[in-house]
């Protein structure tokens, strides 16, 4: 069972009317054992998609030559942002039977990641799309000034 608390002056205090209703089953004087976890911003979640989306944008699949053919990659944003977490160092690397590896992003889902790991990752994604991708952009501070406007706008 799971439910939010707010820390107010008077203690902590359930948020919403189902976790008051959670609370209430806990009778006076009972002892439970709580996981703080504090979750993470939606506004700087969504300030990282559209700086994912932004670069996504200004990226095009370049043509690849494969058994004799001319290739063009599908440009897919999934893919994308996994590719940008794994630039950013943010994988892990899998291990298979026949001794091979593959790295892989993980997972940015609320629950997996807290919130100064995130910011971390935000600003290492930055980093890695001024190297590979956002080649018009000057500095750091210029990306975010960029993302800011587009997150103004929406």
């Amino acid at each position: 069972m799971e439910i939010k608390l707010m820390r107010t002056i008077n203690g902590f205090m359930p948020v919403d009317e189902q976790d008051k209703e959670v609370a209430r089953t806990v009778k006076v004087g009972d002892v439970v054992r709580c996981n703080l976890v504090r979750p993470r911003n939606i506004y700087f979640h969504k300030k990282y998609m559209s700086l994912l989306k932004m670069a996504f944008d200004h990226f095009t699949p370049k043509p690849i030559e494969h058994n004799g053919r001319t290739l063009i990659p599908l440009k897919n944003f999934d893919e994308f942002r996994k590719w940008v977490a794994v630039k950013a160092g943010y994988y892990e690397v899998i291990g298979y039977p026949d001794s091979s590896v593959r790295v892989r992003a993980k997972s940015i889902a609320f629950h997996k990641m807290e919130e100064d790991e995130f910011q971390g990752l935000y600003s290492r994604s930055i980093d890695a799309l001024l190297q590979h991708v956002l080649s018009s952009y000057k500095s750091y501070d210029e990306v975010e000034e960029t993302v800011n406007k587009v997150m103004n706008y929406a």
